[in-house]
């Protein structure tokens, strides 16, 4: 669940205010980012107001004093003095209200020009303009922006029907329009009040990041200070004994050479362990929280499965980490089995359906079989296969943003042959002749927060070649990539 959904459970869904208090810090930034708009649409609400007293004095003959007294006395007045007001330090304390206030002011004088000239649709129209302005374009937020407009709702309705002998359908015409402006106007106004919600707190936790990441340099960099004078003063004492204790110095030299040996080997059985464990992981973890939800027996048998397959491949990955030095000394076996291949691909599909990747962005995940269930059944190292098809989809799923990871194979004779394509970022013909070896990642301009020691494809290509096999990559930045493989099999009928 990401920081925007805890967030938005604090927020109260009637008024969408903040429980805590952001609500404060949002109102200035809402203010901040709003004030430009709210003056440009007073002053373009005044003159429009103003000068749509020309169609009076076209169809209103006999109002036409009365309503060029609403329009310049009364609401083009109050439009400037809030344009006016806007400039004031002190009107971010009032200017909600006075948007609400100066809301029902013009849709009161519209809905007077209505009830007078009933059979005018462009006072009707007119009223519309008044809903749109004040859902979106005045940025009066969604709670008062709603009361208002069902206020002038009703208004209207009180007004045509107690004072004035209105035809009912000219009523009942003018409320269908006004109710669904009002509630196309809600709906916007909600959505657009939401989104700056979020957007508000996304930049709160980017300050929020910011300032961590600036104190967290600031302790560095007095750190490195730190170790900078010791070392010159431990280097000082070193160039003292150098004369004295060469044969200290040399076998100095020889643990540092071991300690900074074991320290890369440490790390790099690290990395292989993050890398190889987190995929089955996330299967055991995502389908052990839904056990609770399963909807009947049969499906709570399935979860269990597919936790119980997700453990032994857990375990199979744990074996293989262990077995790393054995790939060196090529004494690390293949076991052949015979097992289904659709069964396995169905497999990998389960197990990235739940995968973080592909929920957070939305990804797509494909399985094209090139058999039919029935004639699946081939002999190889299962296990190994697995494991290399989990590295390559894991990959398509962390180098993408978007679009489809596809997984497909086909067979020609007793040769398998397997890819995975990807919508991702791509990478460059220069290192995609390093993405192979052991420990090297591949290290892209765009590619932030997608840290990797590149275990996978070197585990993946020793295994192929383990298995009389080779793997080739194909790509182009920003467009995608596709690894394929073949490695030879057998059938079983």
């Amino acid at each position: 669940m990401d920081n925007w959904t805890k967030h938005i459970r604090e927020i109260n869904r009637v008024t969408l205010s903040f429980t805590d208090n952001r609500e404060d810090d949002f109102r200035q930034y809402y203010f901040d980012n709003s004030i430009i708009t709210t003056r440009v649409s007073f002053a373009l609400l005044a003159f429009i107001y103003g000068f749509f007293s020309y169609l009076d004095s076209v169809v209103a003959e006999n109002y036409f004093n009365l309503f060029l007294y609403i329009r310049f006395v009364i609401v083009v007045p109050m439009l400037l003095l809030v344009f006016a007001l806007s400039f004031s330090k002190s009107f971010i304390k009032y200017w909600q209200e006075l948007l609400f206030v100066t809301y029902l002011t013009a849709a009161i004088g519209i809905i007077s020009m209505i009830v007078l000239l009933p059979n005018y649709v462009i006072y009707s129209n007119g009223m519309m303009l008044i809903f749109l302005a004040g859902s979106v374009f005045i940025k009066l937020r969604f709670l008062l922006g709603s009361i208002a407009g069902w206020i002038s709702i009703l208004v209207y309705n009180v007004v045509s029907l107690v004072f004035f002998d209105i035809e009912v359908n000219i009523i009942i015409t003018n409320n269908f329009f006004f109710v669904g402006a009002v509630v196309i106007g809600m709906f916007a106004s909600y959505h657009a009040e939401i989104f700056d919600r979020r957007n508000f707190e996304l930049l709160r936790q980017i300050a929020k990041k910011n300032q961590e990441i600036e104190e967290t340099n600031e302790s560095l960099e007095k750190k490195v200070e730190s170790r900078t004078k010791l070392l010159n003063v431990r280097n000082e004492e070193l160039q003292n004994e150098i004369a004295r204790r060469i044969v200290i110095e040399q076998e100095l030299i020889g643990a540092k050479e071991k300690a900074e040996q074991s320290d890369k080997l440490k790390s790099a059985f690290l990395a292989n362990m993050s890398h190889e464990i987190r995929t089955p992981m996330n299967g055991i973890i995502g389908f052990a929280n839904l056990l609770p939800d399963a909807e009947d027996e049969e499906e709570l048998h399935e979860f269990i499965e597919i936790i119980k397959s997700n453990g032994d491949h857990l375990l199979d990955l744990i074996n293989d980490i262990i077995d790393l030095s054995k790939i060196e000394a090529g004494i690390l076996d293949v076991h052949k089995k015979t097992f289904n291949l659709n069964v396995l691909t169905k497999e990998i599909y389960d197990l990235f359906l739940i995968d973080h990747n592909v929920i957070d962005k939305k990804l797509s995940v494909k399985i094209n079989n090139g058999l039919e269930d029935e004639k699946a059944n081939i002999v190889t190292d299962r296990i190994r296969l697995k494991q290399m098809l989990i590295n390559l989809v894991n990959n398509a799923c962390k180098y993408s943003d978007k679009g489809e990871i596809e997984l497909g194979y086909s067979v020609d004779g007793n040769r398998l042959s397997v890819y995975v394509k990807d919508e991702g970022i791509g990478i460059s013909e220069e290192q995609q002749e390093n993405i192979f070896n052991r420990f090297m990642q591949v290290t892209l301009n765009n590619t932030p927060n997608r840290e990797s020691k590149g275990l996978g494809l070197a585990i993946t290509k020793t295994y192929l070649k383990m298995m009389g096999g080779n793997i080739k990559v194909r790509s182009k930045l920003n467009v995608g990539s596709e690894f394929s493989f073949y490695l030879p099999i057998e059938f079983d009928d």
